[in-house]
């Protein structure tokens, strides 16, 4: 946050509102730059090329589905689907924040849209099912 609000009830109101940084006026050019890059130090690294998990291989750059060493044939949102599972690392993901990466910020909430494709996602990978609903909160691969 680069401010010219100074006082120390500001930056604590800055940083409590999810602020990373906060640079009060008048500042150094050095210093800018300075935080700038330790900001994208900390930043989380990329995630790897080619995701594994429960059997399943998802090969990002080719854009490429394997379970358990058998292609798999997916469309472009199930393919994107899978992956943002597959990110999560055994995380729940929820159905919004699906409709908000593969499809886009204005999504119907209310569409079946992220049912329809985990059922398809489901039937494409085959037994033993891999992708969990986590009733009320989303969808998970462990």
């Amino acid at each position: 946050m680069l401010t010219a609000a100074a006082e120390i009830g500001d930056r604590v109101a800055g940083l409590s509102l999810g602020a990373d940084d906060y640079l009060p006026k008048p500042f150094a050019f050095a210093e800018l730059a300075a935080r700038v890059l330790a900001l994208g130090r900390r930043a989380r690294p990329a995630a790897p090329p080619v995701l594994n998990r429960a059997g399943i291989t998802v090969d990002l750059p080719r854009r490429e589905v394997y379970r358990n060493g058998r292609y798999v044939a997916l469309s472009r949102k199930e393919f994107a689907t899978l992956a943002e599972l597959m990110r999560a690392d055994g995380a729940v993901v929820s159905a919004e924040h699906l409709l908000e990466k593969v499809w886009d910020e204005h999504a119907d909430p209310f569409t079946a849209a992220v049912r329809v494709t985990i059922l398809k996602l489901r039937r494409k990978l085959g037994d033993p099912p891999v992708v969990e609903t986590v009733p009320g909160d989303g969808y998970v691969i462990r």
